[in-house]
């Protein structure tokens, strides 16, 4: 604590002039002393989600700007909605996002035509690939930039405890999502406090309520955010492009939370139709809510400082489950302990889709208690809400694991190489020339010599490193794709590993609907890029650098007819079809009984009986599965870092300790691979209806640029 007291000395009357200027100060520095006693006592408060809208106006040009948006704290791509309104000459304007002083952000920009006394509406996405937050917003038109529409933005900061998954409520008004963030803080205070640290306080809540108004119409736009709750009545009054990019980023991995549906979810055809959802796949039934999962958790809440002690206001407030409640603060907190969702009905129910899953609650669940709210995280595994946890990715970090996914036979740049031939080329071209034409008396023909022998040199250092390289951009693939035949959509995971020996002049390319996140080697920044939208997903400059290692995980979503058609079978044969359009090495089928059969090679277009699966062929099938797995090098398994490999890399040096670590294999991609695997050696049985195949061919994998493929794996699994 700290005291503040002044004396008097003296009469009054006596005082001097500078007595009374004294006095005159005493009130300013009383004042000082309490204003750094309040800053220090109440500390910046953590931001608990990101953006904000803003309107502005310049030459005809009416501009509407929402950043408000969740997630983003780790990595994805955060949208900025903007809607333009032209009353003058139609014009084709670029709106353009530059990041302040860098930060690991690209420049993001994207070109619109907009006619005569006519709007538009787009996203602009920012790929969240570093620790920068803060950027311009600019507009302009024939180079000229309109001042009055630029505009500041503060995007999320980046969370390096990976704290908190990230709520998006789509509503008209505020939906409460307090005692859903106080859910998640109860069950996983242990693994996830908010601690304060050298780059940031962690998170102690992380959700926004934005109106249905310019929602984005591609899925990317959510691929920063957990978990999306919207009414019945809102979801159905979206558009079709809306809708689709909701459940398209369900699919792929998302928690999609539909409420007041106004019955059981199960029995809602309007809500089977809105969601597209497949009721013949057996990989899609609807699980209500389980009544053994309904039981009582420690309430906890955390203060905004992240700190789980301290005193009841605005600290961590924890009621015991059996409490007498008898303070003021623990009778506030009694509805806490309760259930407000009826136990004998069934208020919610969960399913499934693709590679994330379908909520439909019976009513509108944000009038529940941290207790329901526990019985529903407590209904699936809660853990995946994370998009760490799916991805095994954060965008904005390291991952520990880029060893494991190196390109054979690409070693790093020979700088020892290089060191030693400008070496003998100083040697060559000073003294020793110079030694050589004094003793023939022929000084003058240093001016030939010089030139000669730095040609000669240069030349013979580039044809030693296109040796080494070549021009081509050479890649190792690894991916996982799974089709839902009943809803004719794919979903496509990859790994990529790619190293240019000449950065491609278009720099990479890749759809709308490719999410693109950059896999950095530990303690590497990302450094400045380009990303330009106006027709694709133009990656122009910074993403690929030439002799440099690269990896990325791509995420796609695809309209997919290809489908594998399996026939009726008898005792010792299932008829199947390979209606894809890729080759198929090796097959496994698990029936409508959950019976196994086994296949192999099989064409595109082509089709072949299935036998039952023997010993054999699940080993057969286990070493394929096995094939180019990752793993580090045997000649750097004495190494732990990147260091070993490029002396050219950048480092940022010693990682936090408050620094979550990211692994690629405990990501969703490498765990559903894992589980198949153990699952088809150990003769366990995997869910009726199902097919799991290792590929020829590549399924629809984008490299952004031509490649040529060193090491390719793919798995491709669906239901039928």
């Amino acid at each position: 604590m700290i005291k503040l007291a002044w004396s008097d000395a003296g009469d009054s009357s006596e005082e001097s002039s500078n007595d009374m200027s004294s006095r005159r100060a005493k009130p300013f520095f009383a004042m000082l002393a309490l204003t750094i006693v309040v800053a220090f006592a109440n500390p910046p408060k953590i931001t608990r989600a990101a953006g904000d809208q803003y309107g502005a106006s310049d030459s005809d040009i009416q501009m509407n700007v929402d950043y408000r948006w969740a997630g983003g704290a780790v990595g994805g791509y955060y949208p900025i909605r903007i809607a333009l309104q032209n009353r003058g000459p139609s014009r084709e304007l670029e709106l353009t996002f530059k990041p302040r002083d860098n930060g690991g952000l690209p420049v993001v920009s994207r070109r619109v035509v907009v006619d005569q006394n006519s709007s538009a509406s787009i996203t602009l996405l920012i790929p969240l690939t570093g620790y920068g937050n803060y950027g311009t917003l600019t507009v302009s038109h024939d180079g000229r930039t309109l001042e009055k529409l630029t505009n500041t933005l503060a995007l999320p900061d980046a969370d390096y405890q990976n704290s908190r998954p990230s709520f998006l409520g789509i509503s008209r008004k505020p939906l409460a999502f307090q005692p859903l963030e106080d859910a998640i803080t109860s069950l996983t205070t242990a693994g996830h406090g908010g601690h304060s640290s050298a780059y940031g306080y962690g998170k102690t809540q992380d959700n926004q309520t934005v109106e249905p108004l310019r929602l984005p119409e591609t899925w990317l736009a959510y691929s920063s955010v957990d978990l999306v709750a919207i009414s019945m009545g809102e979801f159905e009054g979206l558009s079709d492009t809306q809708r689709g990019a909701i459940l398209d980023w369900a699919r792929t991995g998302g928690t999609l939370l539909v409420y007041s549906v106004g019955e059981s979810a199960s029995s809602s055809e309007k809500l089977t139709i809105l969601t597209e959802a497949d009721t013949q796949s057996a990989a899609l039934n609807w699980r209500a809510a389980e009544p053994s999962a309904r039981t009582r958790i420690p309430a906890l809440h955390l203060n905004e400082r992240g700190q789980l002690g301290g005193s009841a206001i605005g600290g961590v407030i924890e009621v015991p489950i059996d409490a007498v409640l008898e303070s003021a603060t623990e009778a506030a907190s009694q509805s806490q302990l309760k259930f407000s969702w009826p136990a004998d009905s069934q208020p919610f129910a969960i399913r499934d889709f693709g590679q994330g899953r379908l909520v439909g609650f019976v009513d509108d669940p944000f009038s529940g208690t941290v207790q329901d709210w526990g019985w529903f995280l407590k209904s699936f595994p809660y853990q995946e809400l994370w998009q760490t946890k799916r991805l095994g990715v954060a965008g904005r970090m390291d991952n520990r694991e880029f060893l494991e996914f190196l390109i054979a036979g690409i070693r790093s740049v020979p700088v020892m190489a290089f060191l030693v031939f400008i070496s003998l080329f100083t040697f060559v071209i000073g003294p020793l020339n110079y030694f050589v034409l004094a003793r023939k008396k022929k000084l003058n023909f240093l001016v030939v010599t010089i030139p000669a022998i730095a040609i000669v040199t240069s030349l013979f250092l580039f044809g030693y490193s296109v040796l080494s390289h070549g021009f081509s951009v050479k890649s190792r693939v690894r991916s996982l794709t799974v089709i839902d035949q009943g809803n004719n959509k794919a979903v496509t995971t990859a790994r990529l590993a790619l190293y240019a020996g000449m950065t491609p002049s278009d720099g990479l390319s890749f759809s709308p609907s490719t999410a693109v996140m950059p896999l950095r080697a530990d303690g590497e920044r990302f450094e400045s890029a380009r990303t330009d939208w106006t027709e694709t997903q133009w990656l122009r400059s910074g993403w690929l650098r030439s002799r440099t290692r690269t990896q990325f995980l791509t995420k796609n979503v695809r309209n997919e007819r290809g489908r594998l058609t399996v026939g009726a079978g008898t005792k010792t044969e299932l008829p199947v079809t390979n209606g894809l359009e890729w080759g198929i090495e090796s097959l496994i089928v698990f029936d409508q009984a959950g019976a196994a059969w086994f296949g192999s090679d099989l064409a595109a277009g082509s089709g072949r009986p299935l036998k039952p699966i023997s010993d054999s062929d699940r080993l057969e099938f286990c070493k394929l599965m096995d094939r180019s797995a990752p793993g580090i090098p045997e000649e750097l398994k004495d190494k732990n870092d990147i260091r070993s490999l490029d002396a050219t890399s950048f480092f940022s040096g010693r990682r936090h300790r408050y620094t979550e670590d990211f692994h690629v294999s405990q990501g969703q991609m490498e765990r559903f691979i894992g589980e198949v695997r153990r699952n088809i050696e150990r003769a366990e049985s995997l869910p009726s209806s199902t097919y799991y195949a290792i590929m020829k061919d590549a399924p629809a994998i984008e490299f952004g640029t031509e490649v040529d493929v060193v090491d390719g794996w793919h798995f491709v699994t669906g239901s039928y």
